[in-house]
């Protein structure tokens, strides 16, 4: 984060006495980026965590800016995700990490019964949700219809899907809709999807992980 996007850095904590190249790599980029780090104990560091899982450096962070969809840029061919109420953080950080990972430009969330960016999410993504958008709106299903207007062709995953996902042409602009991680996409999302792409699966599994099905379908729609 100090690399990526210093600006949402407001200090950097370091638990008094920690000494390591890492520590001292935290503290160059500090002083380099002008950010302001103190020294403290570790119970006092503890003490700002719900859990004490850190790794002696806590980063204090502004509340996370989240992209409006009306002023975001994508490229001609650009690729992004759409979850409509993926309800687990751990599950939303590794999406918004293949999104990085895969060159995509971002991920669209609803801003109710979902889940939001948090520190876990930020923890769970390993800094990469500095390097993408992330969109927040108020509804998915208008959202698809706005982003029809922008030129994307909205594509659905459902194990139902009429085509295998390895098979689909993505070569145009395309907006991946992920559904909840339980019931999947929601009728009237579904409805508003162009086409919709299934994964096929053997020895009786019935589904994927969403981060895991988001990942296939991310890698396999930016790699054509």
């Amino acid at each position: 984060m100090l690399e990526n996007d210093p600006t949402k850095v407001e200090k950097v904590l370091i638990v008094k006495g920690s000494k390591s190249d890492k520590i001292n790599k935290v503290i160059e980029l500090c002083k380099a980026k002008k950010i302001r780090f103190d020294f403290l104990p570790a119970e006092k560091v503890n003490s700002l965590l719900e859990r004490h899982e850190h790794t002696n450096v806590l980063a204090m962070i502004s509340d996370f800016r989240y992209m409006e969809l009306q002023t975001a840029k994508f490229s001609e061919n650009s690729k992004v995700v759409v979850l409509d109420n993926i309800e687990d953080p751990h599950n939303l950080g590794a999406i918004i990490r293949s999104v990085a990972g895969s060159g995509a430009e971002a991920v669209i969330i609803p801003d109710r019964n979902a889940a939001q960016v948090t520190d876990t999410v930020v923890k769970v993504s390993a800094g990469t949700i500095f390097k993408i958008n992330v969109i927040r709106v108020k509804n998915i299903a208008q959202t698809l219809d706005l982003l029809k207007d922008m030129g994307f062709w909205v594509v659905g995953t459902d194990m139902n899907g009429d085509k295998d996902f390895r098979e689909f042409d993505y070569s145009s602009k395309s907006a991946i809709v992920i559904g909840n991680e339980g019931k999947g996409m929601r009728r009237l999302v579904r409805e508003k999807c162009d086409d919709l792409v299934r994964i096929d699966l053997k020895n009786n599994v019935e589904s994927l992980n969403a981060s895991v099905a988001a990942a296939l379908v991310l890698f396999e729609a930016t790699k054509k």
